[in-house]
């Protein structure tokens, strides 16, 4: 049997970009692509754009796990996806966030691995969100602070089966990390 891998930390600390690495080291790696209400990025790829309207309907019909809503964006998790990798023993994997862990222990109870993805230091995580032009009304920023102080303070003990450090340069060695750790444990 296989595990739900659910990659948890603030934005920033490189969440997409170790998905990114773990589906090139092994093809049963399956994105659970989320839906969202805001218009998709130039190439981005991984997001299924729709609709508040459409989203309400799709909700109301069940195809959604939750609705979460995040700096004025609502992100839906599909359902079906998911079940459909456990029950092909495929390698499910989620940028999800750590707050809202009890709807996945509830929805997948002892089928989850959750990582979480620390930044090397508060200073480094600033810089990387400063960057990438999406914290134009400091919401990321704060909702990182409030993230990283809870988990610094032991805030999350037991929510995680797993934690690593993501440095900037090791991208790589940090999803073969994981990679191994999870394979050891579904």
């Amino acid at each position: 049997m296989t595990k739900f891998l659910l990659l948890l930390g603030p934005s920033g600390t490189g969440k997409s970009t170790i998905i990114r690495e773990l589906r090139q080291m092994d093809e049963r790696f399956i994105y659970i692509s989320p839906y969202i209400t805001r218009p998709l990025r130039e190439n981005e790829t991984d997001k299924v754009h729709i609709s508040d309207q459409e989203m309400d309907l799709r909700k109301e019909n069940g195809e959604f796990l939750t609705i979460n809503n995040l700096y004025g964006i609502r992100y839906a998790t599909p359902i079906e996806p998911i079940t459909k990798a456990l029950e092909e023993n495929l390698f499910p994997v989620l940028d999800w966030p750590i707050s809202r862990m009890e709807i996945m222990t509830h929805s997948f109870p002892g089928q989850l691995y959750a990582v979480y993805v620390c930044p090397p230091s508060w200073e480094e995580l600033q810089e990387r969100i400063g960057k990438d032009q999406r914290n134009k009304d400091a919401g990321r920023i704060e909702a990182a602070r409030k993230e990283f102080y809870e988990f610094k303070t032991g805030g999350y003990e037991g929510l995680f089966d797993f934690q690593v450090i993501s440095y900037n340069f090791g991208i790589s060695e940090i999803a073969k990390k994981i990679y191994l750790n999870y394979l050891q444990n579904i």
